[in-house]
């Protein structure tokens, strides 16, 4: 065991190393090569015990702080190129908004998407109450792509997505692909930072929501994640369902994991962990009575 997670180390660090080495992180042979064997590393089988042996490593905790901006940055650069790509190709064809649509499931990571919404929201339908449709969304950190929010319009034909990000280009670009598929009237977006209390110019309407999804990459530790929770949880009205999303095991070299959540006033309803290619667990809370 101690030779295998030694060898793992070695190889996540080498990987850490070349990455940090580049100009640049946006889409390539080489940054894709990387991401690619870093994330089957991660996401590959492994029992608790080698897990737990792994992850208390000397060195292992600091890697994993200083990969993962790395990774959320890969990440982002990833979804600019394909949103360009898409818009540009949208716009040379005159696609409409079905032929917009196929051109975005080439997007690589299309299908990883589409089954973590399907499990969130599946998870969701059993705790909402009998009287209360999946009909308004907030997603925190949505993003340049906003993908969960695309796939949450088209499970629920009359749902309304509001899209929240701190990255005005992200959302610029986000807003006019939810134009170019159609949704113009079913995503609004909002540019806010979660993290800090906004007292005038606030654009959200958090008693208004079901539910809340809070993206992997909003608040980088549970320190972080828990300070966001607890600033939501004053705004949000008691009941309203929150999808934090999470990691567990190994994968959490590439996301952070989401605990002590119930911390920050909210009953923590299910944790969900696939061992799937879906890199990311579900955590599912609900905002506790005041």
């Amino acid at each position: 065991m101690s030779t295998s997670a030694q060898q793992l180390l070695s190889e996540i660090r080498n990987i850490y190393r070349t990455l940090s080495s580049l100009p640049t992180l946006a889409p390539g042979n080489q940054v894709n090569a990387l991401l690619t064997r870093l994330v089957h590393l991660c996401i590959a089988p492994h029992g608790s015990e080698f897990t737990h042996y792994f992850l208390g490593l000397e060195g292992v905790d600091a890697l994993c702080h200083s990969l993962r901006p790395l990774c959320a940055a890969a990440e982002g650069e990833l979804e600019r190129y394909w949103v360009d790509r898409i818009l540009n190709e949208s716009a040379a064809s005159k696609a409409t908004a079905s032929q917009t649509r196929q051109l975005l499931r080439n997007f690589p990571y299309y299908t990883n998407y589409l089954d973590l919404s399907r499990l969130e929201t599946s998870v969701i339908v059993a705790f909402l109450s009998s009287s209360v449709s999946l009909s308004k969304v907030a997603f925190i950190g949505s993003g340049p792509l906003p993908l969960t929010s695309i796939c949450l319009l088209e499970a629920y034909p009359k749902a309304i997505v509001h899209n929240i990000d701190r990255d005005n280009a992200a959302l610029h670009v986000s807003q006019s692909l939810a134009a170019n598929l159609g949704y113009h009237d079913r995503m609004t977006f909002a540019c806010e930072d979660v993290s800090i209390e906004q007292v005038s110019g606030a654009h959200t309407n958090w008693a208004s929501f079901d539910v809340v999804f809070l993206a992997a990459l909003v608040g980088m530790n549970t320190a972080e994640k828990v300070s966001i929770l607890e600033i939501l949880a004053g705004k949000m009205r008691p009941g309203t369902l929150v999808v934090v999303r999470s990691a567990q095991g190994l994968r959490s070299v590439l996301y952070p994991i989401s605990d002590e959540l119930s911390l920050a006033g909210y009953e923590v309803l299910v944790e969900v962990h696939p061992w799937t290619s879906v890199v990311n667990s579900a955590v599912v809370l609900r905002v506790k009575e005041r």
